[in-house]
C-alpha cells in the first residue's frame, strides 16, 4: 500500500525580452513551498532563486535576457507517492 502525500508549490510567470532581438517571452517556473521558499513576487525577486535560472532565445539562441515581469499564477497541488 502506498501513501499520497499531498506536495504544493507555487508557480510564477516570468516575461523575458530578448536582448538582442527584442522578442518576448514567457516561462512558468515552480517554487515549492518549503520554509524560507519566496510567497510572492516581492520575496521571488529579492530571492536568488533566479540567479540559478538560464535563458536562450527561441529565435535567435542569445543567451542575454531582460526579465520585464513577474506574477504569481497559482499555487499548485500535487500528489506524490
Amino acid at each position: 500500500m502506498q501513501l499520497l502525500i499531498s506536495e504544493a508549490s507555487r508557480q510564477f510567470e516570468l516575461q523575458i525580452r530578448c536582448e538582442n532581438c527584442m522578442r518576448e517571452s514567457a516561462r512558468l517556473i515552480s517554487v515549492p513551498r518549503i520554509d524560507g521558499a519566496p510567497s510572492d513576487v516581492e520575496e521571488l525577486l529579492e530571492s536568488g532563486f533566479l540567479r540559478s535560472l538560464r535563458f536562450s532565445c527561441a529565435k535567435c539562441d542569445s543567451a542575454i535576457g531582460i526579465l520585464v515581469a513577474v506574477s504569481l499564477c497559482s499555487e499548485v497541488l500535487a500528489d506524490v507517492a
